[in-house]
């Protein structure tokens, strides 16, 4: 693939859509991902439009108040799960080269453990790289 057409992926902030992408597949409800993630829910429909028009597909139906996948939404789901889980093997292999940051939080300065036990949104790659118990 060319140069050119590969750059679609970097560049619309690709990767934090594709995350939000994943969740509303999984959920099925862009409500209850705005939720998982954080997020309000206009946020997370803005961010499905501008993916959807960044790859030129349409990835969700919408019947009634349901959403449904696309033949091209399905594809992008099964990618975008195995992209995470890559995420999360390259985590995994670097962790051992990791440098101790001087300047890491304070315990109980921006925790990104909340208090009602939610993972706080700028720690979202590492909630959704961990299994998590359902």
């Amino acid at each position: 693939m060319s140069r050119k057409r590969l750059g679609r992926f970097f560049r619309h902030g690709l990767l934090p859509q594709l995350l939000v992408f994943e969740t509303v597949a999984r959920l099925g409800s862009v409500t209850r991902a705005a939720e998982k993630l954080h997020l309000a829910q206009p946020t997370v429909s803005l961010q499905i439009k501008k993916l959807a028009a960044a790859l030129e597909v349409e990835l969700f139906t919408h019947r009634g108040r349901g959403l449904h996948l696309t033949a091209a939404g399905c594809v992008l789901q099964d990618i975008s799960c195995q992209l995470i889980a890559l995420l999360g093997y390259t985590e995994q292999r670097l962790s051992p080269w990791r440098i101790a940051r001087l300047d890491a939080p304070r315990p109980g300065a921006n925790n990104p453990q909340r208090a009602d036990g939610e993972e706080s949104p700028l720690w979202i790659f590492r909630a959704i790289t961990t299994p998590q118990q359902t």
